[in-house]
């Protein structure tokens, strides 16, 4: 359903181009009190038929210190959609010709074990508009150390990369039949790998937990003088052959998710800018 949606909601005849140099930051990032947008949220999950579901977020400018602000969302402050729900986790800057983002990013990785899933970001760059069509405008890649209680202590080595890129520039682009003008494009991409020491007959082995690979992927539009227009998300993650191997040794069967692919849609349905 989501992918038909993303076939029949976005238009892509309109050609791509390098931005205008007369362009401002602060027109993609409208960052007054009182601004706020209303986006319609689906979600499809062939697996999990809890991840299936339509909601409605509300987004809104939270603080605004000259370049500065925060996002909030609803009345709880969270959000339903992925794109979303980044957006109001930590702090927005209008840099130059750059929006960066500085928070945190939780990995999509739905297993009921205590592992600390909260990447912290610095300067994450949403949109550059010196950019040209492909340039990654953002690169961060670290590891971290953490363990796990499966039968006994599992010490994990967690590694990541997390990237943006410019995809393009559209003068004029459709977007669920709506046309805007200046629409940026660009995507957000998170890899993961996770691996363990497990003690197997009192013999250490290293194998993969998480296969290595992209787990979550977002392709985001921004228009002038509104801000996000639309997200297409995808998280994903596969438990490793060897893990469901071994975790089938030690319990006779696995009994948490072994993979897991959610794509969900958040497009502007309203909006006011003051």
């Amino acid at each position: 359903m989501v992918e038909e949606m993303v076939e029949e909601m976005v238009e892509d005849t309109d050609e791509d181009t390098d931005e205008d140099s007369s362009l401002n930051i602060s027109d993609f990032a409208p960052s007054e009190l009182g601004n706020y947008w209303i986006y319609d949220v689906d979600s499809n999950s062939n697996g999990t038929p809890e991840m299936n579901y339509t909601a409605t977020d509300s987004l809104y400018v939270l603080t605004s210190n000259l370049d500065a602000f925060t996002l909030g969302a609803n009345d709880d402050n969270v959000a339903s959609a992925t794109m979303n729900n980044l957006l109001i986790s930590g702090s927005l800057s209008k840099s130059g010709t750059a929006l960066k983002y500085t928070g945190t990013l939780e990995l999509p990785i739905d297993i009921d074990i205590d592992l600390d899933q909260t990447l912290a970001i610095t300067d994450l760059i949403f949109i550059d508009l010196d950019a040209t069509n492909g340039d990654i405008m953002y690169d961060f890649s670290s590891n971290y150390s953490d363990s796990v209680d499966i039968q006994g202590t599992v010490p994990l080595e967690i590694s990541y990369s997390l990237t943006t890129k410019k995809e393009n520039f559209y003068p004029t682009h459709s977007i669920n039949g709506t046309s805007y003008t200046n629409v940026y494009e660009a995507s957000l991409n998170l890899t993961i790998a996770i691996s363990g020491t497990v003690n197997f007959l009192g013999v250490p082995r290293s194998l993969n937990i998480i296969k290595p690979g992209d787990i979550l992927t977002i392709r985001y539009f921004y228009g002038e003088n509104i801000g996000l227009l639309r997200a297409e998300n995808t998280q994903t993650f596969e438990l490793s052959t060897e893990a469901i191997a071994f975790l089938n040794l030690i319990g006779g069967g696995v009994d948490i998710p072994t993979s897991l692919t959610v794509n969900s849609i958040e497009e502007l349905n309203h909006y006011f800018i003051n």
